[in-house]
């Protein structure tokens, strides 16, 4: 293992252009840590206020903070993700030349968990740090007619407990990509795609639906404890699914595309679909969960009307569905950054043989585009359509307050809109890329 790691070191410290790809991973594990310590430290508020409080609302509020903890959660882990495989292409490539050069499964091994850890430890201390710093700012924000105190929103041990989460994200994704690096490192030198995603992915999600009519028909008649249990659950196992479900149906467009298509952007946008459908929806799958959490949140509005002024719930709820908003917000415009510019590393060689074999750079940056948007028109559609039937039983709450219709098309506009954007941002690295 010493071996490994000075071999470890010594590459490490000659990076090159990995540098980029480093500090991007650091950057989207820095977003991941202080979004789910700012989670978890509202969460904990709302706990302790209801502890110490004897109004009939205390309760309700901790309710509506776990299901916004619930509805970022599973973003919050994509992004983990992608950050952890951000460079695996690129580590895997060089760990299957020292597999080739004679280094054993161990040294390999070693030295992807050293890159792994070092990445996400890093991340998460300047995440933890960016936390700190931004208490003050949070606690300005006003729940149940009083400011949060500092003191309130300190995680406490639920960050000790936390706070390891993210480097064990990154630990288990290297240990995930290892496999085909010890068993086919001549395939992954090689640059082979894995085979297509299997179908089976669908049967998650006919178990959601069949869970969610169950529910409505029947859980929804029982006490409180069983709703809430049944609404946390269902949303966050519909985002869990949408995750699953997403790169098997852009794989099957991939395909279609490229079957269809008429001109040469749109067959190389749809054979990269399909040959890697598992990165094209880490470009838009923030996003895509962003827009489900708008549509879940849509009927926020709704449900503060119905209190007719009561306290302080309907302007309580306004913002709670505006923090949700902005975080969610946040953790897409990070993921989108994040795996935009990854992927145009991740292609550097094939844009710049393409380049080489003729290709000009507008018909790249063209088929990049079409990559981009077409997959996202139907990821962002089908989160629309999944969060519209979620929230079928409160269509009064929707009809109350059209606002939050407003709402919904706004943020999946402008998560639209930042995708496109970091696309169109990347022109730049894909020119240099290309360039011989």
């Amino acid at each position: 293992m010493s071996a490994a790691l000075r071999l470890w070191w010594s590459l490490a410290r000659r990076q090159g252009p990995d540098r980029l790809t480093t500090g991007l991973a650091v950057v989207a594990f820095s977003a991941v840590t202080w979004a789910l310590l700012t989670t978890l430290g509202g969460v904990r508020a709302f706990v302790d206020r209801a502890a110490g409080s004897a109004d009939d609302d205390a309760d309700f509020y901790v309710v509506l903070a776990m299901t916004a903890a619930a509805l970022i959660l599973v973003p919050l882990v994509t992004l983990g993700g992608a950050a952890a495989r951000l460079a695996v292409a690129r580590r895997n490539a060089r760990l299957a030349a020292l597999r080739l050069a004679g280094a054993t499964t161990g040294q390999v091994t070693g030295m992807a968990l050293a890159d792994a850890l070092v990445q996400a430890v890093a991340g998460a201390l300047a995440g933890a740090a960016l936390y700190g710093a931004t208490l003050p700012l949070v606690a300005l924000l006003q729940f149940q007619g009083r400011a949060f105190a500092v003191g309130e929103l300190w995680v406490g041990w639920w960050g000790v407990v936390a706070l390891p989460a993210v480097p064990l994200v990154a630990l288990a994704s290297a240990l995930a990509g290892l496999r085909r690096v010890a068993i086919t490192p001549l395939g992954v030198a090689r640059r082979t795609r894995v085979s297509a995603l299997s179908a089976a992915r669908l049967l998650p999600l006919g178990g959601l639906v069949g869970l969610f009519l169950l529910g409505a028909n029947g859980f929804l008649r029982v006490g409180d404890l069983v709703l809430i249990a049944f609404l946390v659950g269902t949303l966050s196992g519909a985002m869990w699914v949408f995750n699953l479900v997403g790169p098997w149906l852009i794989g099957v467009l991939g395909r279609v595309v490229a079957r269809r298509a008429g001109t040469v952007p749109t067959l190389l946008a749809g054979r990269r679909m399909a040959d890697d459908p598992k990165a094209a929806w880490r470009s838009v799958g923030g996003v895509a969960l962003v827009t489900f959490v708008a549509g879940v949140l849509s009927v926020s509005p709704g449900l503060g009307a119905s209190a007719d002024g009561e306290d302080h719930l309907g302007v309580d709820l306004a913002t709670g569905t505006a923090v949700t908003l902005v975080i969610a917000a946040l953790i897409a415009a990070v993921s989108t950054g994040v795996t935009q510019a990854g992927r145009v590393l991740d292609q550097a060689p094939e844009y710049r043989t393409l380049h080489l074999a003729g290709t000009e750079v507008a018909v790249l940056h063209a088929a990049r585009m079409r990559e981009t948007w077409i997959p996202l028109a139907v990821c962002v559609g089908g989160a629309a359509l999944t969060a519209l039937v979620l929230i079928t039983p409160f269509a009064a709450q929707l009809a109350r307050e059209p606002v939050g219709v407003l709402l919904f098309l706004g943020s999946a506009a402008v998560g639209c809109s930042l995708v496109l954007a970091g696309t169109a941002a990347s022109r730049r690295m894909v020119e240099r890329a290309a360039a011989v």
